[in-house]
């Protein structure tokens, strides 16, 4: 009882906190009390009882029965009791509450299936439900149940236990079944708010039951930051004194968008910071976001969590340094419940003040976002919000009241941009969550024209303009081979000593040929780095360090797939770039002469082919393609840096006007329909080209080590002891991983996993501690990024 009290308790704060800007907020409020209050109450049974108090093999035999599972007749009494409180006058606009609740229960242990289904399975199987139902109620203690009913939930709703059990054995199971009605009416309105409200519902019942359960007595208070924090950090390092050149422009923007942050519109909760690539967006949308957040704190009451999402696992290291000095050099120690980094590699280390819990807690506070500032992936944040799993819902009701940030907006498929746009503004304007878009080629995901989106700077167009730091060349008159592309770059190289090179491939196999090409023209000077996701994250990461390092007396040649394209702070003087979407070519394009320290960069665009076709062919859309030609053709030649936000303008308005909304039509079909299962398996960020699978590289001995610390773990007979250590090394086996096409690996898995595993050994024959992973015998298709 104490167990759901507290989880009911915490429920309705959630909602309480979250949907204050709903019309039936109070309604939802006892809903998720009761939601909270009920979703256990299937372990009151003798059955469950019995279970509990036996051990091992006995436990395990009593668990796999029937009458012992609590999920569908916990759901049960929740959907009754729902019933019976909105049957008091009580307002449901929407008639879906009691399904909503009944679904949430059932499901709080796995994972949400269509609404459709859900009924469809509960009345189909309807006999041999009400079969186990009545002997699970037949082992209810009814004083004992008759008493924790009324101390739960006899302020919210007048409960009559006889007639609630007569109505689950006679009428309930009838009545689930008439909510298919229901759903075939929610199909027609087209409405995504219902899904919202499910989805806080359910996350609100994850959180505060594993909250409660395996987070007792942990510091789950919040933190306040000063909002004034990056202007402290910035005169520390001297960087608020510049008046000229690149670092003048980063205060003037940095200035322009602080203040007028400082007299906001709270009305307005979509914001573009949309500037030049170097101009500091990274310090100005984090020093927007902490003034907008103490503002919010006084004059709404609120302390909104800062959700700073970035498209790649690249650059989310970088960011959070850059976070982290910024707090520790105003004395704030950039603990776990102030900075936190979450993605599928995170470390499992959750630190606050002098603690560190244990793997199996820190992985419920890191999956909870218990943090002031979150720096994730749009694939973690998108995932939440469109989703059927569990563990990812969890986390969704901390984007109610919440500051998002998307740095690099740009890179969301077009294909997501109507989705996208109806489910943010829905966030925002019904979960009181504000938006930040960052980046240097704004997508037209939002409608500027109706004021939709406003912009952070009072004049984009005039720092645009300001900027000459590039020329982009575009080579697209015919296709050129790769032995031709080789050439050039050789007479380029040798022609250009004392310049940097950046040097972006469509496909693993061209990036290596073209790495291999350069390596034996035998440079004076030169450091010849190679990046792609075939190489391990640990030599990767390592690589990209030292291309970030400050210019030296040798010159860097940088061989890479996209990786690199946005947010990487790197620098080159000449950037070649195999032909892409426009969009990807101008991040590429800033990553060209970034502090306007040299005379004018220069970035080559060519389209190069193999002897099937065209390079961009294997991994592009030829709608995005052909966009991009158009306008680079409209050119007429040499581009300057200070028409480039023009052309993304013209660029973007030929998507929208031309690209087909038909997938985010079906994702939002599938949101108003209450389709969770359906919207799981289709809702893809990433898409891949083919099955893949995980290959751990023994390439040094520490990993070496590692592999002997996992293969150890799999021998541990405690599930809860395995899972502990393995929670433990997570980290540390993620260095040495890398995704390869599943049909190239096949030789390489383990027996007993789908891990696998090249030893030190075999490196010769299936590893390149240059160029990673060798794929001489796959299709081109299979070697992007």
């Amino acid at each position: 009882m104490d167990h759901l009290r507290k989880v009911g308790e915490m429920c309705r704060g959630t909602v309480a906190e979250s949907a204050r800007n709903l019309d039936n907020v109070r309604v939802l409020e006892d809903v998720a009390y009761i939601i909270g209050a009920t979703h256990d109450l299937g372990k009151a049974t003798g059955f469950f009882q019995e279970y509990l108090g036996e051990m091992d093999e006995k436990k395990r035999i009593l668990r796999s029965r029937e009458t012992t599972k609590h999920g569908l007749l916990s759901s049960l009494f929740t959907y009754a009791v729902v019933r019976r409180y909105l049957e008091k006058g009580k307002s449901d606009t929407s008639g879906a509450l009691p399904l909503i609740s009944f679904i949430a229960v059932r499901r709080h242990h796995g994972d949400l299936t269509n609404a459709l289904d859900e009924i469809s399975e509960i009345y189909a199987e309807r006999e041999s439900i009400l079969s186990v139902v009545g002997e699970q109620i037949s082992r209810i203690d009814r004083d004992e149940c008759r008493e924790m009913l009324r101390a739960l939930l006899g302020d919210v709703v007048d409960l009559d236990l006889d007639h609630l059990i007569a109505y689950i054995l006679r009428d309930a199971l009838k009545d689930v079944r008439h909510e298919k009605r229901l759903v075939r009416i929610l199909s027609k309105r087209n409405d995504i708010l219902l899904y919202f409200v499910a989805q806080l519902l359910y996350s609100a019942l994850l959180d505060a039951d594993k909250t409660d359960a395996g987070l007792e007595g942990v510091d789950l208070r919040r933190v306040d930051i000063p909002s004034d924090l990056v202007d402290r950090y910035r005169e520390a390092r001297g960087f608020s004194e510049s008046r000229d050149g690149i670092n003048g422009m980063r205060n003037e923007i940095y200035n322009d968008a602080v203040g007028r942050i400082s007299v906001w519109d709270l009305n307005s909760r979509i914001i573009s910071l949309n500037v030049p690539t170097g101009t500091g967006k990274t310090l100005t949308s984090l020093a927007m976001a902490l003034r907008l957040r103490s503002r919010l704190m006084d004059q709404c009451g609120i302390m909104p969590r800062i959700i700073y999402a970035l498209p790649f696992l690249s650059i989310i290291d970088q960011t959070c340094d850059v976070f982290e000095d910024v707090l520790e050099s105003a004395g704030i120690r950039a603990d776990s419940g102030v900075l936190l980094k979450h993605h599928h590699l995170s470390d499992i280390a959750y630190r606050k003040g002098e603690e560190e819990y244990e793997p199996d807690v820190s992985l419920l506070l890191l999956e909870g976002w218990n943090s002031e500032i979150v720096v994730t992936t749009f694939w973690q944040l998108f995932h939440t919000i469109f989703s059927n799993r569990n563990r990812r819902i969890r986390k969704f009701s901390r984007l109610a009241n919440s500051i998002i940030i998307l740095d690099e907006v740009q890179a969301v498929p077009h294909r997501y941009w109507l989705l996208m746009r109806d489910a943010l503004r829905t966030l925002c304007e019904r979960f009181n969550s504000y938006l930040i878009l960052v980046t240097a080629t704004q997508p037209l995901i939002f409608n500027e024209e109706n004021s939709e989106i406003r912009e952070a700077v009072s004049n984009k167009e005039r720092y645009f303009r300001a900027l000459n730091r590039i020329e982009l060349h575009p080579m697209i008159d015919a296709p050129m081979r790769l032995e031709d592309f080789e050439g050039l770059l050789a007479g380029e190289l040798h022609g250009n000593p004392d310049r940097d090179f950046l040097i972006v491939m469509n496909t693993i196999r061209s990036a290596r040929n073209v790495y291999r090409a350069i390596e034996a023209l035998d440079l004076d000077d030169t450091d010849l780095f190679y990046l792609s996701t075939h190489v391990v994250p640990r030599d990767r990461m390592d690589r990209i360090r030292r291309i970030r390092e400050g210019r030296g007396e040798r010159r860097k040649v940088t061989v890479s797939t996209q990786l690199i394209e946005a947010g990487v702070d790197i620098d080159a003087d000449v950037v070649f770039r195999d032909l892409a979407p426009l969009d990807s070519i101008n991040q590429v394009a800033g990553r060209c002469n970034r502090n306007l320290s040299r005379e004018r960069g220069r970035v080559s665009v060519v389209v190069l082919r193999d002897e099937r076709m065209e390079l961009w062919k294997y991994i592009y859309d030829g709608f995005l393609i052909s966009k991009t030609l158009d306008i680079l053709r409209s050119c007429g030649g040499c581009i300057e840096e200070r028409e480039i936000l023009e052309l993304s303008s013209r660029y973007f308005r030929a998507l929208r006007s031309g690209m087909s909304d038909e997938t985010s039509r079906e994702c939002m079909k599938m949101l108003s329909c209450l389709e969770f299962g359906d919207l799981g398996e289709s809702f893809r960020l990433i898409e891949e080209d083919e099955p893949r699978v995980d290959v751990f590289v023994e390439v040094d001995e520490r990993a070496a080590e590692v592999w002997r610390m996992y293969r150890d773990l799999r021998s541990e007979r405690d599930i809860w002891e395995r899972r502990r250590r393995y929670l433990s090394m997570r980290n540390a086996l993620s260095d040495y991983v890398i995704s390869v096409p599943r049909r190239i690996a096949k030789n390489l898995l383990m027996e007993d996993q789908g891990l696998g595993y090249i030893s030190m050994d075999e490196l010769p024959q299936y590893y390149d501690r240059k160029t990673g992973f060798k794929v001489e015998d796959a299709g081109e298709g299979s070697m992007i990024i």
